[in-house]
C-alpha cells in the first residue's frame, strides 16, 4: 500500500495498482519538442501500468498496522510479506510476458532493480542498498538470468536494443518515483508540495544529454523544469481510500475501516 498520513490521523491509501496506473499517465504523456516520446509506446505504457501488479489478493484483505489503524505502508516492515512479494512478482512477470515479452523484461528489471537501489541509475533521489535475505538474493539471481535470455532474444530483432532498453528502464523508474511523489513523498504540509528532483534524466534515445528534473510547488499544483510532457497543464489523478483509524485498535477493526473507507479521486495539475 502507498500511504499518505494526514494531521487528523486519517490516511490516504492507494493500492499498488492504483499507484501504477498514475505512473502510466506520466508514461502516456511523456515526450515533446525536447524529450523523446517513448518507444515502443504501447509496450512502455503497458509495462508501466502493470509494473507493480500481482498484489490483488493481498490488498483485498491486507495486514493491518494496528498502532496506526490502517494497512501497512509499502516502506514499513510488513510481517511475513517477503514470501508474498516473491510470489507476486513471479506471477506478474509471467502474466505480463504472456502479452508482451518486452514489457515483462522491464517489469522484471524494475523488481530486481528495487532490490539493488534501482541499479544506481540516479544520484537524486539518493538511495541506499539494503541487506537482502538469502531468499531475495536467490530470486534476484534467477530473475536476472531470465532477463539476460530475454535481452538476447529481443536484441536479435533490434540493433539498437541495448541503448533503448537502458533508456526505457530509467524512464520506468522516473514514472514510479513521480507517482510516489504525488501519492506520499511530495508533501511539505498536508496540502502543499515540497521541492523534489530526479537526476540524471536522459532527454532522448539518440542523445547522451541528461538533465536534472526539478519539481517545484506552484499554488495548488507543481511545475516541472524542464518540462517533459506533451501538454500543459497536464491533469493526472489517482484513486485512493480515505481511512479514519478505528477507535478499537485491533486487526479486525483496522481491516473493517479499510474496507468501509470512502474512495476518492485525487487530482493533480502539472504545468511548465
Amino acid at each position: 500500500m502507498v500511504v499518505r498520513e494526514l494531521k487528523d490521523r486519517r490516511s490516504i491509501v492507494a493500492t499498488q495498482e492504483d499507484h501504477a496506473e498514475l505512473s502510466a499517465q506520466f508514461a502516456a504523456h511523456w515526450g515533446n519538442e525536447r524529450f523523446s516520446q517513448l518507444r515502443p509506446y504501447r509496450t512502455m505504457v503497458f509495462a508501466t501500468t502493470y509494473h507493480d501488479s500481482g498484489y490483488r489478493e493481498f490488498e483485498s484483505n491486507p495486514p493491518i498496522n494496528v498502532a496506526k489503524g490502517r494497512p501497512y505502508a509499502h516502506r514499513e516492515d510488513v510481517p511475513g510479506f517477503e514470501a508474498t512479494e516473491l510470489a507476486a512478482y513471479s506471477k506478474n512477470v509471467e502474466w505480463v510476458g504472456s502479452h508482451d515479452p518486452y514489457a515483462a523484461l522491464l517489469v522484471s528489471m524494475h523488481r530486481t532493480g528495487l532490490w539493488h537501489n534501482r541499479y544506481n541509475v540516479f544520484t537524486a533521489p539518493a538511495g541506499r542498498l539494503r541487506e537482502r535475505s538469502p531468499e531475495v538474493q536467490a530470486a534476484k539471481k534467477d530473475l536476472e538470468a531470465k532477463q539476460e535470455k530475454a535481452k538476447q532474444a529481443l536484441a536479435a530483432k533490434n540493433p539498437g536494443f541495448e541503448n533503448e532498453l537502458a533508456y526505457n528502464y530509467r524512464a520506468l523508474q522516473i514514472y514510479d518515483l513521480l507517482s510516489l511523489y504525488f501519492c506520499c513523498d511530495g508533501y511539505a504540509t498536508e496540502d502543499t508540495f515540497k521541492e523534489y528532483k530526479i537526476a540524471p534524466v536522459r532527454v532522448a534515445y539518440d542523445s547522451n544529454e541528461t538533465v536534472e528534473l526539478r519539481i517545484l510547488p506552484n499554488g495548488n499544483g507543481v511545475k516541472f523544469d524542464p518540462y517533459p510532457f506533451d501538454i500543459s497543464p497536464l491533469e493526472v489523478s489517482v484513486r485512493a481510500r480515505v481511512i479514519k483509524p478505528a477507535a478499537n485498535q485491533s486487526e479486525e477493526a483496522g481491516l473493517e475501516a479499510y474496507q468501509k473507507a470512502p474512495r476518492r479521486i485525487v487530482n493533480f495539475q502539472i504545468t511548465r
